[in-house]
């Protein structure tokens, strides 16, 4: 039988190693050089429960997460609550995101509320994602919804996500994280997806079926060298037939650089990053009963305020309510290297001006957590450089973000590409 090798024990690694034992694989070793599983996923212990490091919640339309929550046996942990999301723009916070919300959005007169939803529907009925590769998100909202819209809401969002890339990105990028979201919306509603309890309650329970069925998980684990002979992997003093791995591309380049083909690695080093700094605010009071707020106001250096206790009530955590100060940057960007007291000191400038009532006195505490590699930068005709799960190397796999597209990345499609990817050594070597 042949032994597997998976590098990280995030989602993508853990589901991997899932499928393969349903596909008949007996000997399986992950190595994660952290000493916790989940990746992105972590969460961190609050009030006897857990929070996520980075705000979480999941779509009506994430199938492989809700078959995965079912199958661990915690589809009683699964709540559904209905969410507002909002949009700060011209010093307002405006009701925005469900279609009836665009009737009242004021921002709007009605012919531009009109040219609004028109596109996105169209967004919504266009099946030709590759067509979409060929024209940027910038080009294609000003061409269907002029330019008043996209600089009010569009490019905001745009910029915050990306900054100076925001003009580069492909509008297949935006189409699947419309087509996303949309599948939770109704009318003048929306429901997401969480776990009572958080979603460690998940991961510990992936984490257990994996060990019960003699997947070895090796923590602190961090391979730094790769040696390759006799048709073996020699990885950390042990020997094996496969790896897969769900490493960022930068680390896939140094950790396989004698066996990747020039073209591989000219497709990965093309391929760039957002990193990400997310504060959570543990809050005596509730700044507003948004869950959701996008920023649309270039002068406010963070992107959205997600209140969790907007999703899952405070009564969860003793009455403390949690806000997430959700930022992607670049790594030279001054915020990114600033301490969290520094950081903090420059969001309630802004923090202040959205919420008039907010106060630092109402906080009782804060964090911040980083992502060096959080957003694969997705520019045009992204499916060229796009990376295949087997590459030219026999028994070397990989699954990494930026190979989920042209869905988004997320916990959904992490799973999803574990099962893709063991699937295609099942059929390679069963």
């Amino acid at each position: 039988m042949k032994k597997v090798l998976i590098l990280g024990a995030g989602y993508t690694g853990m589901s991997a190693a899932k499928k393969l034992l349903e596909n008949g694989f007996k000997d399986i070793t992950i190595y994660e050089k952290e000493d916790y599983v989940g990746g992105m996923a972590k969460c961190i212990e609050f009030e006897n429960t857990y929070i996520e490091k980075h705000y979480r919640h999941i779509f009506k339309s994430d199938k492989y997460v809700i078959d995965l929550i079912n199958q661990m046996n915690l589809s009683e942990k699964l709540i559904w609550p209905k969410t507002k999301m909002g949009y700060y723009t011209q010093n307002n916070i405006y009701a925005f995101g469900q279609p009836l919300t665009l009737l009242t959005f004021k921002p709007f007169n009605l012919f531009q509320k009109i040219r609004f939803g028109i596109s996105y529907i169209k967004i919504k009925m266009t099946n030709n994602v590759e067509k979409l590769e060929e024209i940027t998100a910038k080009d294609w909202l000003i061409k269907n919804c002029g330019n008043y819209i996209y600089e009010t809401i569009w490019e905001p969002l745009l910029d915050q996500k990306f900054g100076n890339k925001k003009e580069e990105i492909s509008m297949a990028w935006l189409w699947g994280k419309i087509c996303l979201r949309s599948s939770s919306l109704s009318l003048n509603r929306e429901e997401l997806g969480y776990l009572k309890g958080s979603f460690e309650l998940l991961t510990n329970k992936l984490k257990e079926y994996l060990i019960s069925n003699g997947v070895k998980i090796c923590l602190n684990s961090e391979v730094n060298e790769i040696k390759y002979d006799n048709n073996k992997w020699n990885v950390l003093e042990n020997r094996f037939d496969i790896i897969i791995t769900t490493l960022p591309y930068h680390i896939n380049i140094k950790l396989f650089k004698y066996f990747l083909t020039e073209s591989e690695k000219k497709k990965m080093e093309l391929v760039k990053y957002t990193s990400a700094r997310t504060m959570i605010l543990y809050l005596k009071n509730s700044l507003s009963d948004y869950y959701w707020l996008n920023i649309g106001d270039k002068s406010v250096p963070f992107g959205g305020v997600i209140e969790h206790t907007n999703l899952i009530n405070s009564q969860n955590y003793n009455g403390k309510n949690i806000v997430y100060i959700s930022n992607y940057m670049y790594k030279d960007n001054e915020l990114y290297s600033l301490n969290k007291e520094e950081l903090l000191e420059r969001y309630m400038v802004s923090l202040n001006k959205i919420y008039k009532n907010f106060s630092k006195d109402d906080i009782i505490d804060y964090k911040v957590f980083s992502e060096e590699y959080a957003q694969p930068i997705i520019e045009k005709n992204y499916s060229n450089i796009k990376m295949p799960y087997n590459l030219s190397k026999k028994g070397l796999y990989m699954a990494t973000m930026p190979q989920i597209y042209p869905e988004d990345r997320g916990m959904n499609y992490a799973i999803k590409s574990g099962y893709e990817i063991a699937d295609i050594i099942g059929g390679d070597f069963l």
